[in-house]
C-alpha cells in the first residue's frame, strides 16, 4: 500500500512539474513571439522611416536648382540629380567616378581636400562652354567622414552680366572723361584772362555748352537703354502712317543735312500703316538718319519701306509677310565687314578714322535703336557696300494685321 502511494504521490510530481515546465516554456514562447512582433513593427518602422527619407531626398534632390552630387569615400557617384546631369550630360554606367564623369580636375580635388576633412572655399570651373561654382560639404557617420556632397550652379550668365557691368563702367569713364577734361581745358583758359577777350570768350563758351550737351545725351541715352533693356519704359502701340513718322524725323535733320549739302529723300508710300510707339520708333529713325547723315560727305540719304506680298529675302535675313521692312541707305564711308558683327553693341565704335572732323558720338545710338525695334518684334540688321560706297540700316515694323494673328 505504502508503494502505492509512493507511486501516485511520484506520478502527480511529476505531472506537476511538467504542468509547470510547459508553463514556463508557454511564458518564454509567448515572450519570444512579442518580442518578435515588436521586433518586427520596429523594423517596419525603420523601414518606413527610411523610404520616407529617401522620398524625401529624392524630392530635394529634384527640386534643387543646383546639380547635387553625392560622392562616396571610395570616389564612386552615389546619387546625381537632374540638374548635375543637365550641366554634365548623362551619367553612364562606365563614369561611375566624379573625375571620369565631368573630367574636372578642380571638382575632384575639391572632394579629395574635403575627404581629407578639409573645410574647402567655393571654386568655380571654366568648362570652356560654362563657368561653375562649386561647393563641398562633407557627409559624416559616427564622426567619421563617408561621403561629400558637391553642390553645383551654372554661374555663365552670371558672369556674363558681372563682365557687362564691368565693360559698361571702363566705358561709361571712358566716354565721360573726354568731354569732362576739354570742360577744364576751357575752364582753365577762361580763368586764365579769355574771359575777358571779347573775341575769344563767346567760343569758348560755345564750345563749353557743346560738351555740356555731350554730356547730357550720353546721361540721357544711358538712363533711357536702362529702361529698355529692364522692361520698364512703357511702350504705347497706336496706329501710325510710316511716312509721317519718318518725314517728322527728317524734317528735324533737314539743317544738319544742307550743312553738308546732303540730300535727304523720304520714298514711303503714303499709305503704310504701322502700329507702334511713336515716340520709341522716333528715336529709331533719328538715330539711324542722324548716323548716316554724319558719315557721309557727299551724295545723299534715302529713307524708303516696303511690305512683302510673301516671304522675302533681305541679304541674309528672312522677313515674314505682314511686317514692313524700312530701309535707311546712304551714300556715305561705309563700315568694314569687320566691324558690322558688333556695329549694335554697347558703346562700340567704328574705328575713330570714320569720325575725323566729326562730333563723336556715345556708342548707344544703334544699341538704343536695335531694343526698341526688338521690342516691337522685330529685327535690325546693316548691309555695307564697301569702303566709300555707302551702308544701309534695316529694320522691320509690325502691322496691325501681324500683331493681330499674334495676339
Amino acid at each position: 500500500m505504502s508503494i502505492l502511494w509512493g507511486i501516485v504521490a511520484l506520478l502527480v510530481f511529476v505531472i506537476g512539474f511538467q504542468f509547470y515546465v510547459n508553463r514556463k516554456q508557454k511564458k518564454v514562447i509567448e515572450q519570444h513571439v512579442s518580442d518578435k512582433f515588436r521586433l518586427e513593427r520596429r523594423l517596419a518602422d525603420t523601414r518606413k522611416d527610411l523610404a520616407e527619407l529617401n522620398a524625401r531626398r529624392k524630392k530635394l534632390l529634384a527640386a534643387s536648382t543646383q546639380g547635387l552630387i553625392i560622392v562616396e569615400r571610395d570616389g564612386r557617384i552615389s546619387s546625381a540629380n537632374k540638374v548635375a546631369k543637365r550641366i554634365f550630360g548623362k551619367l553612364r554606367k562606365d563614369e561611375t567616378t566624379l573625375m571620369r564623369w565631368t573630367r574636372q580636375h578642380q571638382l575632384h580635388e575639391l572632394v579629395e581636400q574635403t575627404l581629407a576633412g578639409e573645410k574647402m572655399p567655393a571654386i568655380f570651373c571654366n568648362t570652356g562652354e560654362k563657368i561653375l561654382e562649386s561647393h563641398a560639404r562633407s557627409i559624416k557617420e559616427n564622426g567619421e567622414i563617408v561621403a561629400v556632397a558637391l553642390a553645383v550652379s551654372d554661374v555663365t550668365e552670371l558672369q556674363k552680366l558681372a563682365q557687362s557691368r564691368r565693360y559698361f563702367v571702363t566705358n561709361i569713364s571712358h566716354e565721360l572723361r573726354t568731354p569732362l577734361a576739354s570742360l577744364q581745358l576751357l575752364t582753365e583758359t577762361l580763368l586764365k584772362g579769355a574771359l575777358y577777350d571779347k573775341e575769344v570768350a563767346p567760343k569758348l563758351v560755345e564750345k563749353m555748352a557743346a560738351q555740356v550737351d555731350t554730356l547730357s545725351q550720353l546721361a540721357q541715352e544711358v538712363l533711357d537703354l536702362s529702361l529698355i533693356e529692364s522692361g520698364r519704359a512703357p511702350f504705347k502701340l497706336a496706329s501710325m502712317p510710316l511716312h509721317t513718322i519718318a518725314q517728322t524725323q527728317i524734317d528735324h535733320l533737314l539743317m544738319q543735312a544742307e550743312r553738308k549739302n546732303i540730300a535727304l529723300k523720304v520714298e514711303i508710300p503714303e499709305d503704310i500703316l504701322v502700329l507702334v510707339d511713336q515716340a520709341m520708333v522716333n528715336r529709331v529713325f533719328m538715330n539711324l538718319v542722324h548716323n548716316a547723315i554724319k558719315f557721309t560727305e557727299k551724295g545723299g540719304v534715302t529713307v524708303s519701306a516696303q511690305m512683302p506680298n510673301g516671304r522675302t529675302i533681305f541679304g541674309d535675313r528672312e522677313v515674314e509677310p505682314g511686317w514692313i521692312v524700312v530701309g535707311i541707305s546712304d551714300t556715305g564711308i561705309g563700315i568694314s565687314k569687320e566691324d558690322l558683327p558688333r556695329i549694335f553693341e554697347r558703346f562700340y565704335k567704328v574705328d575713330r578714322a570714320r569720325s575725323v572732323g566729326q562730333e563723336s558720338g556715345t556708342g548707344l545710338g544703334l544699341a538704343i535703336a536695335k531694343y526698341i525695334v526688338e521690342a516691337h518684334g522685330g529685327q535690325i540688321w546693316a548691309e555695307t557696300h564697301g569702303r566709300a560706297k555707302g551702308t544701309t540700316f534695316y529694320f522691320t515694323l509690325p502691322t496691325e494685321d501681324i500683331v493681330g494673328e499674334e495676339v
